[in-house]
């Protein structure tokens, strides 16, 4: 099994999906852990335009 497979494992045994936090407090939480928008893209597998959306 690879690593979306696993992720999408446990997305389809979540009983209901859990709302994103505001925007506000997703940006303070990744400065919060020293994290670039790059480095959330890197991670993530998209552009960092798409996390900067």
């Amino acid at each position: 099994m690879n690593d979306f497979e696993a992720i999408d494992q446990l997305l389809a045994a979540a009983a209901e999906p859990a709302p994103l936090p505001p925007a506000e407090q997703r940006r303070a939480l990744r400065a919060a852990l020293g994290l670039s928008r790059a480095e959330v893209a890197r991670a993530l597998g998209v552009s960092p335009s798409t996390v900067a959306g």
